[in-house]
């Protein structure tokens, strides 16, 4: 018997379903296979398949739990960009992913890609992976500047643009142009793009 581990760290109860569904249907007519669905967030170890919702901005941080999967895994980035930035701005440990887009692709192509990464589960190509730790070379990651976190900081503790400026001693059009800098640096294109990026920051701590 052959036990697929599937990951489903996606925030959306509606796309959870919709993935348990596909996948057991795919499923049901291969008596050597058994699935276990989890949603872990603090190891992926030991996932042969791992779905991952991206918030706004988040495709340019740091993500350890990914980077440090299983090797050989397969991993799915759920999205809502209308078109995803470059690759070269992508950070290292996405690069190697399949990026499903929720807005616009069909529930045919979802299924085609969840047939191909069961396969690839059932039967794992035999080959060498790369040290995890060795992608981190070269990763065009963003960090805030320390005038970008005490804004940022402000703003995620429920502060508005006033009070955050007269806490650091900088006038109002300061505090601005710093929110407006994190927005153009992560490629946040509102303000309802920003604050889920604000509450990732939060849940990150």
């Amino acid at each position: 018997m052959k036990t697929i581990n599937i990951a489903l760290n996606t925030r959306s109860a509606f796309i959870r379903d919709a993935l348990v569904y596909m996948v057991n249907e795919l499923t049901r007519d291969r008596p050597g296979v058994r699935v276990n669905f989890s949603s872990r967030s603090d190891t992926l170890a030991h996932e042969d398949i791992i779905f991952a919702d991206l918030l706004p901005g988040e495709i340019h941080l740091c993500n350890t739990l990914i980077k440090n999967r299983k090797p050989g895994s397969s991993v799915i980035i759920l999205h809502s960009y209308d078109a995803l930035p470059e690759q070269d701005c992508i950070v290292n440990c996405l690069r190697d992913v399949i990026f499903f887009a929720i807005k616009s692709a069909s529930v045919a192509q979802m299924r085609a890609i969840i047939e191909k990464v069961l396969k690839s589960a059932e039967n794992p190509p035999i080959k060498l992976f790369k040290d995890p730790g060795l992608i981190c070379n070269h990763c065009p990651h963003q960090t805030l500047s320390r005038s970008q976190v005490a804004v940022a900081h402000g703003l995620i503790h429920g502060f508005d643009i006033r009070k955050i400026s007269a806490i650091n001693k900088v006038s109002i059009k300061t505090t601005t142009y710093h929110k407006s800098k994190i927005m153009e640096k992560y490629r946040l294109n509102n303000n309802h793009d920003f604050f889920q990026f604000m509450n990732l920051l939060r849940e990150r701590g």
